[in-house]
């Protein structure tokens, strides 16, 4: 692996926590005449819509990448170690990326509370755990996202910090609506945050679309910043 470039850009947030990292980067962005999606993900297609991506879905074993990369950046603090791990497996997503004259995009979201990695939930019960344990508290979103042609590998990730408001008993009903919907279940920490109620988030530092599953605004501005003319 190329040496990781540690901050390509920090925003200017209060917290500080917000920020885009590059993570991998060699080669030059030919220009190319299709770009390849390799997601499943509906949110992802549509924000993407504006490229017209093939779509395809990789199949990997997410769980066992995420195992191996985190012990190998164990001595890293907990969210710089989540996030690059988040990018191998958008990586790998990619392993097998070789047409010519194509750019293929991956990318994987993790979201990060309690010093834990929260998954898609596995049923409505752990599901509103989830939900529950963010009121008060500040959680962390990281989205990875790797750009790769057959000569051209760029790999980042964007991390967005979330707060939701302390809970008070008038959001309950709020919150049971949102369960009964079981849209959480198909999503990374167990909320889409173009889906929850806005009285449940008091504060957002960072790209909104981190959090959807793409910050299409930074893979927008490095496509056309790359490409050579």
């Amino acid at each position: 692996m190329d040496d990781i470039i540690v901050v390509k850009k920090k925003m200017n947030t209060e917290s500080g926590s917000a920020m885009i990292v590059n993570y991998e980067q060699n080669g030059q962005l030919q220009p190319f005449n299709q770009v390849v999606l390799m997601s499943g993900s509906k949110r992802r297609h549509e924000l993407l819509a504006f490229m017209e991506p093939v779509i395809q879905v990789a199949q990997i074993d997410e769980r066992q990448i995420e195992a191996t990369y985190l012990t190998q950046y164990q001595s890293d603090a907990f969210l710089p170690r989540v996030a690059k791990t988040c990018c191998e497996i958008s990586k790998a997503k990619l392993s097998k990326a070789r047409e010519s004259n194509t750019l293929y995009i991956a990318a994987d979201t993790m979201v990060v509370a309690c010093d834990q990695i929260y998954h898609k939930p596995k049923d409505l019960e752990e599901a509103e755990q989830m939900l529950r344990s963010y009121f008060g508290q500040v959680h962390h979103v990281v989205t990875s996202v790797c750009l790769k042609t057959t000569d051209y590998l760029d790999v980042f990730y964007a991390v967005t910090e979330v707060e939701f408001v302390d809970y008070y008993p008038a959001l309950e009903p709020l919150i049971q609506s949102y369960l009964e919907t079981k849209s959480s279940l198909d999503k990374s920490g167990g909320y889409g945050i173009q889906e929850i109620d806005p009285r449940f988030v008091a504060r957002i530092d960072g790209d909104i679309y981190t959090v959807v599953g793409l910050p299409v605004a930074e893979v927008s501005r490095r496509i056309n910043t790359a490409i050579v003319k």
